[in-house]
C-alpha cells in the first residue's frame, strides 16, 4: 500500500493526513516505518486516540518501555505529560534524544497532542544524520566562531560517550554509547550525543571531552538541520531517536496535555 504525504522541511519531516490509526494494519505500519526511516519525523494529523488506543498502536511497532517519571501505574507505558497552567518563565527546554541513558534506548517516540495551547508549545527536531554528513563541510566554514574548534568526523570516529538519567532518580542507570551511531535497520549513521543526557566522552580527559562536545552540540542544532513543529490537537508525531534530537519550547502559559509512548530499541552500535 502507499500513502500520500507532504514534506515539512528540506531537512526532515513529513505530514500525513486521511488516516485513522485506531484501525491500523500491519501493512500501514510497514509503510509508515519506511517513511520514518527516510524523513526522521512523521506527523499524522487529525487523530482521536484514547490512552489504550495509543498503547495498542505503539505495540504494533515493537516492545514498549516505561519512563521513570510515569505516574499512571495502571498503564505504565503511556506517559501523560500535563501542565495545568502553562510553563512560561519556569525553565528552558534542552535538546536530547529520548532516554539515551537507557541500555537499550527507544528507537521510536510517539507523542500525541490531546490539549494544545493556542500559542506556543512547539517542538523542534534536528536531523543528526544530516548533521554528521555536514560535519566536515561546516568545520571549514569560518563564518561561525564555534566551528573553528569543531572536531572533524575522523576526530570522533570510535569515540564513546556516557549518558546519565540520574536527574530522574538515583536508581536510573547510566550507559555508554557510540558518538556516531549506526542505524540498526537502515545502516545509516548519525551523531548520538546530546546536551541533556550526555555527560562526557569516555577514556579521555574531561577538559578535552568538553572541548569536543560543545562545538559538536552547537553544530548539531544548526538551523539547516531543524524542523519546528507547531502542534494542533489530534496530531500524533512519530520520530526516530536513532537519527533525530528534539527539544520542547517551554513558552506557553495555558494548559497543555500530551500522551507519549516509546518503543524499545537495540543496544546502540
Amino acid at each position: 500500500m502507499s500513502i500520500d504525504y507532504e514534506r515539512l522541511s528540506p531537512a526532515l519531516g513529513a505530514h500525513v493526513s486521511g488516516l485513522d490509526l485506531t484501525e491500523c494494519s500491519a501493512d500501514l505500519v510497514s509503510v509508515l516505518r519506511k517513511l520514518l526511516h527516510q524523513v526522521g519525523v512523521v506527523v499524522v494529523a487529525n487523530q482521536y486516540m484514547r490512552e489504550e488506543e495509543l498503547l495498542q498502536f505503539g505495540l504494533r511497532w515493537g516492545e514498549l518501555l516505561t519512563h521513570p517519571t510515569s505516574v499512571k501505574k495502571t498503564n505504565p507505558y503511556v506517559q501523560v505529560l500535563a501542565s495545568t497552567d502553562g510553563v512560561r518563565g519556569r525553565g528552558l527546554g534542552s535538546w536530547h534524544s529520548d532516554m539515551s541513558w537507557h541500555p537499550t534506548p527507544p528507537r521510536i517516540t510517539m507523542l500525541y497532542g490531546r490539549k494544545i495551547p493556542k500559542h506556543g508549545g512547539d517542538t523542534c527536531y534536528s536531523n543528526q544524520r544530516l548533521a554528521l554528513e555536514m560535519l566536515d563541510v561546516a568545520r571549514r566554514d569560518k563564518r561561525r566562531s564555534h566551528r573553528r574548534d569543531m572536531p572533524s568526523r575522523q576526530d570522533i570516529e570510535g569515540f564513546r560517550a556516557n549518558h546519565t538519567g540520574k536527574g530522574f532518580g538515583d536508581d536510573v542507570p547510566d550507559s555508554v554509547h557510540p558518538v556516531i551511531r549506526t542505524h540498526d535497520e537502515t545502516e545509516s549513521q548519525a551523531l548520538y550525543v546530546n546536551p541533556e543526557f550526555t555527560t562526557h566522552l569516555v577514556d579521555i580527559d574531561r577538559a578535552e571531552s568538553d572541548r569536543i562536545l560543545w562545538p559538536l552540540w552547537m553544530h548539531a542544532i544548526s538551523e539547516e538541520f531543524v524542523y519546528r513543529h507547531r502542534w494542533h490537537a489530534g496530531d500524533l508525531v512519530i520520530w526516530d531517536n536513532r537519527l533525530v534530537m528534539h527539544t520542547a519550547i517551554l513558552d506557553y502559559d495555558t494548559p497543555r496535555t500530551m500522551l507519549r509512548v516509546v518503543v524499545k530499541g537495540d543496544v546502540p552500535a
